[in-house]
């Protein structure tokens, strides 16, 4: 059993540590559409992969709040970056709650350090039938796969159904990484560099040790009996699968504010009464709005960290009103988010709209994240409304 050393400040200290090099990597990472190796082995060599593994497979067991904190630094050097770290790492306490010890063996048994995962819940296609065992996918494929190009092993849902093709079930799975086909298809807006490619599946074998039913760990009953007593894996699933999804947004908008101030005393004003931006009674009303608004997202987002740290602690699963809020405050935090960043954008000019303009490509990954449905302003918001009118939320997943 291998513990690992640390604590807290160390491991965001060395996220901190890597921006300055992210920064000078983002144009690259954009035009090669994948995370550059360097920057791969600079994160594993810190171990910022492992921050929600457990200590008996190599990890760092931290906490949500931790992660929340790596997370948005490395996203403040380069939101791909981010993106990938943030789901390849959360993807750790995934796999360590919802498996059983054999299946942890398996993955962890043989190179601790080489593993790392990707994988997609929601399949586009899934033809999967019971054989003597497991189950046998006979044709899957999965879109918007974020850190397949670097992943050794890969969890994907799938429909359980009966023999009259009745849905029995929603399972999570998860295989070696090798046993998938890559598609090279990730040509798209924003989040370039994270390589998000689709992967398919032809007749692969999963055995049903490494097949449980997502419903089931979504509330709590996870199949890791023996990582029972350690708080972490006791975290609610779903509000932490869409917290990863959310903190490189704030990390973007941290970015965005920073490039502001930074630029801001060589800028020039027109036609708004003053010579230099820096003078403009405008531009300050604008810039004190985008920070107290990025400033509302950081407390939405660390609450919700807190919280799922707090409950995980209590030794009580989250309950289905606090996990609503949960992703109501994310869903908002995203909203105010945006806000900030149009703001910041409005300030700045027509100038980001020059090809390599760092707010550019701030503003293009930022809306590529936003859009994604779990991060909802609308919908997060109403199903919290329902709950407040003593409904039960619309939400399928929480």
């Amino acid at each position: 059993m291998n513990k690992v050393a640390y604590n807290d400040a160390y491991l965001v200290d060395k996220a901190k540590s890597l921006v300055p090099k992210l920064k000078e990597r983002a144009k690259e990472t954009e035009e090669i559409r994948r995370i550059p190796e360097a920057t791969i082995n600079e994160l594993k060599e810190a171990g910022l992969f492992k921050l929600l593994r457990p200590q008996i497979y190599g990890g760092y067991q931290t906490s949500m709040r931790t992660y929340s904190d790596v997370i948005v630094e490395i996203s403040r050097g380069c939101a791909s970056t981010g993106w990938i770290l943030s789901l390849c790492a959360i993807r750790e306490l995934m796999v360590a709650e919802s498996f059983t010890e054999k299946t942890h063996q398996e993955i962890y048994g043989e190179n601790e350090d080489n593993v790392l995962f990707a994988g997609v819940y929601e399949p586009r296609k899934c033809i999967a039938r019971k054989v003597e065992g497991g189950y046998l996918i006979e044709d899957g494929f999965w879109m918007f796969c974020s850190g397949s190009l670097h992943a050794t092993w890969g969890y994907f849902g799938m429909a359980i159904r009966d023999d009259e093709g009745n849905l029995v079930d929603q399972a999570l799975m998860t295989l070696p990484f090798e046993e998938l086909e890559i598609m090279d298809d990730w040509h798209v807006m924003g989040l370039k560099g994270t390589g998000s490619n689709s992967v398919k599946m032809t007749n692969v074998f999963i055995p049903d040790h490494r097949v449980v039913s997502f419903a089931e760990v979504l509330n709590g009953q996870f199949k890791s009996d023996h990582l029972r007593d350690i708080p972490l894996y006791n975290t609610a699933l779903f509000p932490a699968l869409a917290l990863s999804l959310a903190l490189p947004g704030l990390g973007l908008a941290k970015a965005a504010l920073e490039f502001f101030q930074v630029t801001l005393p060589n800028r020039k004003a027109a036609h708004i009464g003053v010579e230099n931006l820096v003078d403009s009674p405008t531009l300050h009303s604008l810039l004190a709005d985008a920070a107290l608004k990025i400033d509302t997202a950081s407390m939405h987002y660390y609450r919700v960290a807190d919280e799922l740290d707090a409950w995980a602690a209590s030794g009580n699963f989250m309950d289905k009103p606090a996990r609503v809020k949960a992703l109501a405050d994310i869903g908002y935090a995203n909203q105010v988010s945006k806000e900030a960043l149009d703001i910041l954008i409005l300030a700045s000019g027509s100038g980001y709209v020059y090809e390599g303009h760092p707010l550019q490509r701030i503003f293009r990954d930022f809306w590529t994240l936003y859009s994604h449905r779990t991060l909802s302003p609308l919908i997060t918001k109403e199903n919290y409304g329902r709950v407040l009118s003593g409904l039960e939320s619309n939400a399928l997943r929480y």
